[in-house]
């Protein structure tokens, strides 16, 4: 093994990453796609108005897009903002995945493996 470069700051585990906690001004039902940036996930529960709770950014979701697109395995795949579906185009659009099994033309879901 080479020589590792040490950084020295004192960094402390937090956790997994699995779940990042948010406070939101609306409620979000459970299953919503949450957008805060580039990062993208999904919220498992449901979260009241002003309350704590914590969307998913890690796991396979059947999530809906385009039942005119074909997606094959593998395909890195957008969250649009403004048709609510995963996309394969990423202008703009915040990544969210990807897919972890073929969607051909006239499916109306993909599987998606969710990635940061």
């Amino acid at each position: 093994m080479n020589n590792p470069i040490i950084a020295p700051i004192g960094a402390t585990f937090v956790h997994e990453g699995v779940a990042i906690p948010i406070v939101t001004e609306a409620e979000i039902p459970a299953g919503n796609v949450v957008v805060l940036g580039k990062l993208v996930g999904v919220a498992k529960y449901g979260i009241c108005p002003k309350s704590r709770g914590s969307i998913t950014v890690a796991g396979v979701f059947n999530l809906v897009k385009d039942p005119t697109t074909n997606i094959p395995a593998g395909t890195i795949l957008y969250w649009s903002k403004i048709s609510h579906h995963v996309i394969k185009n990423a202008y703009e659009h915040s990544m969210i995945g990807i897919a972890v099994e073929d969607a051909p033309p006239s499916t109306l879901r993909v599987l998606v493996r969710l990635k940061q």
